[in-house]
């Protein structure tokens, strides 16, 4: 067996190919999974090594190749032979966790990890703040999965003008530990070039029709709720209110309702989120009987101010269901299905209030860039719950798919 190796992508070698693409082609008969492994393995050996943001073991990818080659059902895998780039927060040890399972169960190649923030804080040194997101904008590794507790990773694929979903509380399986070492905020995402890409992977991943909230999977929402604010005194720089304003010209030539009204944020909600996260931290670093003085010193911050949260009666669990109670009726109030929100692109965005309050939530937040292309911008739209292919299809709107 081949030893790991750790690679970054690079942009000159020819990647297997779209999402959807691939899928198609391996499950006609077109391609062999096994062929795209080795175009993807090729790939990943010319590209540059100098920043080690995805490790790659070549054998195994190839073995989960050659079997789906092999499989009577390759015609219905829904993603057959698609490689995907997992978040070390998630394991693909052996069987793996749930959501690594239901991939593979799919068709889809796990073709490496992807490096994480250690204990989930700061950015991993990536271009835009997340490996995963970086590693799916370079087009060698169509889909990537990761953990989103504070926005980071929709902030990362904002960045490179990518599309993430994180759903909404529970739709798609948690790593065990995740809920604990969150408190909570977090949710499996997921990340392709287009929202396009990611109806095959959600429908792969959900086992129920929950997320459909009895609409038809595919029909865009009738009206949206519109604003500029990205928290309860600040607004959207130049960049992202002007990709607002591009997706609100071409939505309304769609035909979809707008009202303009901002979300009901509170001067409370980030100490809420950061709360939670640092709780969550120290519930990790005594799971695993860490030894504080060894953490990088912003760990050993978030430590002390968790283990602080926890001496003094732990936290509320009754704040995520009041603030999505009222979000949900701010929604009602203006008589839209859906908002249409700015985006914090890159690192700058983990933890804001624009996007980590809707981990507070748990309701849907989708990530989306506005018309194809190089430099595009993104926004973001956020749903009720069960609203996940709803915002699916709206986005796809955005993008002229």
């Amino acid at each position: 067996m081949s030893s790991p190796r750790t690679q970054i992508p690079g942009t000159d070698p020819a990647p297997p190919g779209p999402l959807r693409v691939v899928a198609d082609d391996v499950r006609a008969g077109r391609r062999s999974a096994a062929g795209i492994a080795d175009a993807l393995l090729d790939a990943l050996d010319r590209a540059d090594s100098g920043s080690p943001l995805i490790t790659v073991d070549a054998d195994p990818v190839r073995a989960a190749a050659t079997a789906v080659d092999r499989r009577a059902d390759r015609f219905a895998l829904p993603l057959a032979g698609v490689a995907v780039v997992v978040e070390e927060g998630i394991s693909v040890a052996g069987r793996g966790d749930e959501p690594v399972r239901r991939l593979r169960a799919a068709g889809a190649l796990i073709a490496g990890r992807a490096r994480t923030a250690a204990f989930a804080i700061g950015p991993d040194g990536s271009p835009g703040g997340r490996a995963t997101a970086a590693t799916v904008a370079t087009g060698t590794v169509p889909l990537g999965i990761g953990i989103d507790g504070d926005g980071a990773l929709r902030a990362a694929a904002a960045a490179h003008g990518l599309a993430a979903l994180k759903p909404g509380r529970r739709v798609l399986p948690l790593p065990p530990g995740e809920e604990r070492r969150w408190s909570g905020l977090a949710e499996t995402t997921l990340v392709a070039a287009g929202p396009a890409d990611l109806v095959p992977v959600l429908n792969a991943l959900t086992t129920d029709a929950r997320h459909t909230s009895g609409a038809e999977p595919g029909q865009p929402v009738g009206s949206l709720v519109c604003s500029l604010r990205t928290g309860r005194t600040r607004l959207a720089g130049p960049a992202a209110a002007t990709a607002v304003h591009e997706a609100i010209r071409v939505l309304d030539a769609a035909g979809i309702g707008l009202v303009a009204d901002d979300p009901p944020y509170r001067a409370v909600l980030p100490v809420h989120g950061a709360r939670r996260r640092q709780a969550g931290l120290a519930r990790r670093v005594e799971d695993l009987q860490l030894d504080p003085a060894q953490l990088p010193r912003a760990a050993r911050s978030a430590l002390r101010r968790g283990r602080r949260v926890r001496r003094l009666g732990g936290l509320r669990p009754a704040t995520p269901a009041s603030w999505r109670q009222r979000l949900v009726g701010w929604l009602d109030a203006a008589g839209a299905e859906a908002a249409l929100l700015p985006v914090t692109a890159g690192p700058a965005g983990a933890g804001s209030t624009g996007l980590a309050a809707w981990n507070l939530a748990g309701l849907p937040s989708l990530v989306t860039p506005v018309h194809p292309g190089p430099g595009r911008t993104c926004v973001q739209l956020v749903g009720r719950p069960g609203s996940e292919h709803r915002l699916l299809a709206t986005a796809a709107l955005l993008v002229g798919d």
